[in-house]
């Protein structure tokens, strides 16, 4: 009986503090201090755009996994003890995180890791449609970081 009236008490809670949050955005809104974001959302809600909404719930979700990806990627490859690659970039294309990795030539140990990197992020993500590619260079290939990439290391 103690565990449905504390979980009665979390919804309550829950949805208090839900409703709280609407009401200073209406305030938001009215006052006229609402960020364009703010104000983007609840248009798209008011006016009921499905697929406004789902348009949005998809840029959210692309933020939200991408970076994630991104932040996992970089953990990962902390593990290194120096960083053994010349260049790091990265660019985002939808649901997808590419990476674009130049390293010295004949460092098959740093590739491996880089796949393995890879396979690890693929692996967590994959299920909730975001995947990265890793594109390997090495140094002598002399290939320029395509100009849509983003340098995390190196230039």
């Amino acid at each position: 009986m103690q565990n449905l009236t504390e979980e009665k008490n979390k919804t309550d809670l829950w949805f208090d503090d839900f409703v709280s949050s609407i009401r200073v955005d209406q305030l938001a809104l009215e006052t006229g201090v609402a960020s364009e974001e703010q104000k983007h959302l609840y248009e798209t809600l008011i006016n009921g755009n499905i697929q406004d909404m789902m348009d949005t719930g998809m840029k959210t979700a692309q933020q939200y996994y991408i970076q994630n990806m991104l932040v996992d990627y970089i953990h990962l490859l902390k593990k290194f003890e120096e960083a053994p690659f010349l260049k790091l970039a990265v660019s985002f294309h939808n649901s997808e995180l590419l990476v674009w990795a130049e390293i010295e030539d004949d460092a098959e140990d740093v590739e491996g890791e880089l796949i393995m990197a890879e396979a690890k992020i693929n692996a967590k993500y994959h299920r909730h449609g975001f995947d990265m590619t890793t594109t390997i260079v090495e140094k002598c290939d002399m290939l320029p970081v395509p100009s849509h990439y983003n340098f995390l290391f190196g230039k």
